[in-house]
Formats: structure tokens, sequence, C-alpha cells
């Protein structure tokens, strides 16, 4: 009788549980998951937003479109990777060199740390903002000091030019992350045993051959995640060349959220749109298995 006693309490704990998750799942399907759905719905569909009422079902048309027959969507995704991988690993080095800096003994060490996450705390819409700027090409701070250090003749058109341009988003892009690389990796190496480098500096290893033969290493499997992570939220990121280029000059930084919400709300295609952003979930997708099976092969 007890055993009953104690089951049925555990089972009516248990109930309220649930209960008290059914508002928190449905407003998670509400603002997530239904959109996704509906998201990837519309990519079967020819929808314009000019047409509302003459949407119909067209199949895989959308995405054989794309596939097949535009060119702008290819050169689109191979920036859109350029971009995700020049960010990642400029993020990683100038993480890398910054926690191990901040990993010593320095004074005001504390201070450093809290400093370093600035640019990650900094709203994108300030950053950007500030950026757009410094890096005017008429009253830019930056061409002025160039021009007034006798550096540069004419002002370097930093967003105006499609190559500069490009070069730009990936740079404002890389400081906005690197405190994120800065902090994990920092993490990491604050759990590996200090007997570890004792023992090779005893046998005459310098900070070169400690760095390589004992902090890579053991900082593997948080290298991996943190960069897997920040590519698929780089991949995925939409305000910081917005807010710099808008995809210009001459679309030459559209990256595929952007080409997905120019094609939506500039072009009025809205399932050509949608069947755009169900591809860029597609690539992620293939990312996040290879990453698992990297992860799982590691182990």
């Amino acid at each position: 009788m007890k055993s009953k006693s104690v089951d049925k309490l555990k089972l009516q704990k248990n109930s309220l549980g649930y209960l008290l998750l059914i508002p928190a799942t449905i407003l998670i399907f509400t603002i997530s998951i239904y959109p996704l759905i509906h998201g990837i719905r519309l990519g079967f569909m020819s929808y314009s937003i000019r047409r509302i009422r003459s949407a119909k079902f067209n199949g895989l048309d959308n995405f054989i479109r794309i596939l097949t027959a535009d060119s702008e969507f290819y050169s689109t995704l191979l920036f859109s990777f350029g971009y995700a991988f020049a960010v990642v690993a400029i993020s990683y080095i100038l993480g890398m060199c910054f926690a191990l800096l901040l990993n010593r003994d320095i004074k005001y060490r504390g201070f450093f740390r809290a400093m370093i996450l600035i640019p990650w705390i900094i709203p994108p819409v300030v950053a950007a903002t500030n950026w757009t700027w410094l890096l005017n090409d008429q009253l830019g701070f930056v061409n002025l000091v160039l021009r007034r250090w006798g550096f540069i003749d004419t002002p370097i058109l930093f967003l105006a030019d499609p190559v500069l341009a490009r070069l730009t988003v990936c740079l404002t892009g890389a400081w906005k992350s690197f405190p994120f690389m800065t902090i994990v990796l920092l993490s990491g190496m604050q759990g590996i045993p200090d007997e570890l480098y004792e023992s090779a500096s005893i046998d005459g290893a310098g900070f070169f051959r400690s760095f390589r033969h004992i902090t890579i290493p053991m900082l593997k499997n948080v290298t991996m995640i943190s960069t897997v992570l920040m590519f698929i939220w780089t991949f995925n990121n939409f305000e910081n060349i917005y807010l710099l280029t808008k995809g210009g000059p001459a679309n030459a930084t559209f990256v595929l959220p952007i080409l997905s919400y120019y094609t939506a709300f500039f072009r009025s295609q809205l399932g050509y749109a949608s069947a755009i952003s169900t591809l860029m979930l597609v690539v992620l997708m293939i990312l996040a298995l290879i990453y698992m099976r990297m992860l799982r092969t590691s182990k």
C-alpha cells in the first residue's frame, strides 16, 4: 500500500510539471515552430505580396529554378560561406591571442576581462552606426587620420568599393564576435591543469612548444564547439551587413539572409524567398550533421 501511495504522489507531481510546461510549449510553438513550418510551406508555393489571393502550390518549381537558373543564389551562397569562414577565423585568432594574455597573472586582469566584452555587448545598431561614421569617405575618422598622416591622398571607399566593402563587413563582423571566442577559450584554458605546464617547463619546453603540445590539444573540444556555433550564427547574421551596406554596393555583400529579405519585400516574391531560406536551413543542417560526426569520431 505504501508503494502505491508513493507512486501516486509521484504521478501527481509529474502531472503538475507537465501542466506547468503547457504555456511555455504553446509560446515556443507560436513564435518559433509554427513560423518555421509556415515558411517551409511557402517555399512550395507561387506567392507574391502584390497578388496574395493568387497564391498557388507549385511543388518544387522554386527550388528547381534556384538550383538550375539562379546565378545570384550561387554567388551569394559563396560569399556567405566566405564571410562566415573569415569572421570565424579572424575571431578565433584574436580570441586566442587575448585569451592567452588574459590568462596570465597581469595587473588589472579583471578590468581587462570586463572591457574585452564591450564589442560583444554593444547593440548591433549602435555598432553599425558608429562604424558607418568612422569609415565614411568624406568625414570619417579613419580617412581623416590617414590623410593627415600622409598615408593616402584620396579617401578610401570602405563601404562603396565592392572588394573593400566585403573586407570591411568581415572585419567588423570579427570585431563584434571575437569577445565571445575570447571568453570561451579563456574558460577552456583555466580548466587545463597547471601541472602539465610545470612538467613541460622542467623538460625544457618554451611557450610555443607548450602552446602547441598542451594548450591546442586540450582546447580541441572547446574549439570545435565554439567555431561551429559561431559559424552558424555568422552564416545566419543579417544585421551587421544590412546596417553597414544593405547588401551593396551592387549586391557585392549579399548573404543568404539579405537575399531572402530583398526577394520577399523588394521583389515581392515571398514564395521564392521562402525557398531560399529553406535551402539555407538545409545547408546549416548538413553542417550540423558533419559537426556531430566529427565530434563523435574525436571522442
